[in-house]
């Protein structure tokens, strides 16, 4: 399990605005980082902890 500071900020960032689009800019990082960061997140913890949807992103029950 390896993630750092810049990892959950990122997540609170996406949650607060509910778009990984958002979220991203929010943690000046780029969408392709953001979602590989959230990606290898879900992957280290073997869970999904955000539901992506056409409305935005919400948090599973594990998240």
């Amino acid at each position: 399990m390896h993630f750092d500071l810049t990892d959950l900020r990122l997540y609170l960032n996406i949650l607060d605005t509910g778009n990984i689009t958002a979220g991203a800019a929010r943690s000046h990082l780029s969408l392709a980082a953001a979602s590989a960061r959230i990606r290898a997140m879900e992957a280290s913890l073997g869970i999904g902890f955000l539901e992506r949807g056409r409305r935005g992103v919400t948090p599973t029950p594990a998240g």
